[in-house]
């Protein structure tokens, strides 16, 4: 059983609970996904913190919460950028949707990161200490800026002379044309330092942008997707089963979380792992309770999960492109929104 922890949203200082969220969720705002700078990062509460006891309650049976559950504790809390936070950004927050339940999932995950981390500043003694006012800074403000840059890259030297390492993450944005109808899936990519050599790679000797190397993965993402979702749908009732219809995407989110690349002979191989969530609708139809007739329904249900994929460059076939390898789902979530 899960212990309660001390690490935990309270009116004071959660400049170090913030950063470690903003960490641990890899630097994206929570419901939007889209790279978050810290200094306007903020901490939102999955499950509204204003909820009321009864309907805390019923939250908690439908979703399986633990007793200790505490609407402060990181099981409960997300980075958020400032547009999602606002009225205009959030939906109900009491509601007991499965992409709630996605959420909360995910936070559970990130949880020991969280406290490890929180916990760490507090035994650290002032190196910690210091570094968390500089990480907090507003860097807005011009003096603070210039101070910071002025005096970043003597600590950038300390680190490498210590052994350390300085990489970043670098963040981009993409629309890949997944159908021969134009449409077009987004796609989240997170680059540390070997992830953007290996997209040099894939430029300069591949002579490919990063679109197209990842299409083959992504298309091959949404069909696998669809299949699976389709024999959930049709497993749901083994007595009288669905015959379900292909999905409808309502929204679909594809992260791509590391990219990396070796050579093996002739080939070279990129490796790309990411996670996915989305919701989707698929129609369902099955004979009616007295056995004469069809029985019309829609099932809406909410995916999260992660995946690989592989894609190959021949460099005896050069240059007649990349070829995509497998790409396999490692993790899969459904829940059922609704059947109606």
């Amino acid at each position: 059983m899960r212990r309660a922890s001390s690490v935990r949203y309270g009116p004071g200082d959660n400049s170090a609970l913030r950063f470690a969220l903003w960490e641990a969720w890899k630097r994206k705002c929570y419901l939007c996904r889209k790279p978050v700078e810290f200094d306007s990062c903020q901490i939102d509460h999955i499950i509204a913190k204003d909820v009321s006891d009864d309907r805390l309650r019923h939250l908690k049976r439908h979703f399986g919460l633990p007793d200790i559950f505490d609407l402060h504790d990181p099981h409960n809390l997300a980075p958020i950028c400032v547009p999602c936070n606002g009225p205009a950004g959030k939906a109900d927050t009491t509601s007991d949707a499965p992409v709630v339940l996605v959420q909360l999932d995910r936070a559970a995950k990130y949880r020991p990161a969280v406290v490890a981390r929180v916990e760490g500043f507090g035994r650290s003694g002032k190196v910690a200490e210091h570094l968390l006012q500089v990480i907090t800074t507003d860097l807005s403000r011009r003096e603070a800026r210039e101070e910071f840059l002025e005096l970043a890259p003597a600590v950038v030297q300390i680190l490498a002379m210590a052994g350390g390492s300085a990489d970043h993450l670098s963040f981009e944005r993409l629309e890949i044309e997944v159908d021969t109808y134009g449409s077009e899936q987004g796609v989240n990519v997170s680059l540390d330092e070997r992830g953007r050599t290996a997209k040099a790679v894939l430029a300069e000797v591949c002579e490919e942008d990063l679109g197209s190397a990842l299409r083959g993965p992504v298309v091959q993402l949404l069909r696998e997707v669809d299949t699976r979702v389709v024999r959930d749908l049709q497993s749901l009732h083994e007595d009288n089963p669905y015959c379900a219809g292909p999905p409808v995407s309502d929204w679909f989110v594809v992260d791509v979380e590391s990219l990396d690349f070796r050579r093996e002979g002739r080939f070279v191989e990129f490796t790309v792992r990411g996670a996915f969530e989305g919701s989707l609708s698929a129609s369902l139809t099955r004979s009616d309770s007295w056995g004469d007739g069809l029985e019309d329904l829609q099932g809406d249900v909410v995916v999260a999960g992660s995946f690989s994929a592989s894609v190959f460059w021949d460099l005896a076939a050069a240059p007649f492109g990349l070829e995509a390898g497998d790409c396999l789902i490692d993790e899969w979530k459904l829940d059922t929104l609704s059947l109606v």
